[in-house]
């Protein structure tokens, strides 16, 4: 079972640490535990996404093997003394190399979400980037020495445990939306031997027309059965004395109308529909400069792909339009946000390529 090092950083900056913490930075001791509680998964995400590549988790192994973890040991003094000063500037030194160019953006979202000012995050991060560093770093030497191969073995088992203290947002703005099973289309495995109903929509998007295309075709079998005539004999080409329209039960210009769509099946669409523009207007939202606009793409990309997925422009005109007024708010939601997004310099040109065909069908369906 991987060694959970949310809980561990939590631990060690629990209480009266967490207290003096907020004192520094100048945060409310009634309010320090969720800003810290906020802000520690920024940084082991951080490392995370580090120790995703091998130059990475190399440049990790060597900073590891340098790390004074006796700080965990006396935190308390340090930060209620002289050394509070030193373990800031070796966080702030740290910052660079954790959060990289993303660094702004990062602040800016947090920004955002607690309240506080620049300086006062800047300042929680670059204390609490040590104490994380520390904790990190004796976990790496017990499970592999500091070796490459396994500190990122160490960090990738934190994807359960940071995916769900990761807001969007701020997945959004580090860019590692991918790291946390961001993938739509992903295979969600069974707990029997059998695969669920979620499992084979996602293996196969269009799986789930199969029972309404064949619903459809049987439709138009029992249809054309049951109102087929008997063949008729030739007879001479004469004119009728019989107006048009007016054999019995026919329309001659009637057209073929096949049954109606079943409800649970548009209700299934509207589901994964919903999944599909929920996480798309979330992940729009994240986006406040060309930075999280490049950690956002991959998750852009992927709601795209997932909504041509599903085959809408396939489906029958009745479902379609039985579809129309259920995407109208989403459209209009993300275009409102496409619109404030394409005023930020570069955003544009990151964005639209993977948004736009995909906008351009759904508006061309609700009109």
């Amino acid at each position: 079972m991987a060694v959970n090092l949310l809980d561990l950083v939590k631990n060690a900056v629990s209480g009266s640490i967490g207290d003096q913490l907020g004192s520094l930075v100048g945060i409310d001791k009634s309010k320090s535990a969720s800003a810290i509680e906020s802000v520690v998964p920024v940084l082991l995400g951080s490392l995370m996404k580090k120790a995703s590549t091998p130059s990475g988790a190399s440049e990790l192994s060597k900073v590891f093997k340098e790390q004074d973890t006796s700080i965990l040991d006396n935190l308390g003094g340090l930060l209620g003394g002289s050394g509070a000063s030193d373990m800031l500037s070796m966080g702030t030194k740290f910052l660079p190399m954790l959060l990289g160019s993303s660094q702004s953006s990062i602040i800016s979202t947090l920004v955002k979400l607690l309240g506080y000012n620049t300086s006062t995050v800047t300042s929680l991060l670059g204390y609490l980037a040590p104490i994380v560093m520390s904790v990190v770093g004796k976990q790496a030497k017990a499970a592999g020495g500091f070796d490459p191969g396994a500190i990122t073995d160490l960090l990738k088992g934190q994807s359960n445990f940071l995916g769900k203290a990761l807001p969007n947002e701020l997945k959004g703005a580090m860019g590692v939306a991918d790291l946390f099973g961001g993938k739509v289309n992903e295979p969600v495995r069974a707990t029997t031997t059998a695969p669920t109903k979620a499992a084979e929509s996602s293996s196969n998007p269009l799986a789930w027309l199969l029972p309404l295309i064949a619903l459809a075709a049987l439709g138009y079998l029992g249809y054309t059965f049951f109102n087929q005539k008997p063949a008729e004999k030739p007879v001479d080409k004469k004119p009728s004395t019989v107006t048009s329209g007016t054999r019995m039960n026919e329309k001659p210009d009637a057209k073929m109308e096949l049954p109606s769509i079943d409800t649970s099946m548009l209700d299934d669409l509207k589901k994964k529909l919903s999944g599909t523009f929920d996480g798309l207007t979330g992940t729009l939202e994240g986006i406040t400069d060309i930075d999280t606009a490049k950690g956002a793409l991959s998750k852009i990309e992927e709601a795209a792909k997932a909504y041509e997925g599903l085959g809408i422009d396939k489906l029958p005109a009745a479902a379609k339009t039985g579809l129309i007024p259920f995407l109208k708010p989403y459209v209009s939601k993300i275009g409102e946000l496409i619109e404030k997004l394409y005023i930020i310099p570069g955003v544009k040109d990151i964005v639209e390529p993977a948004i736009g065909p995909m906008l351009k069908t759904v508006t061309g369906l609700v009109g």
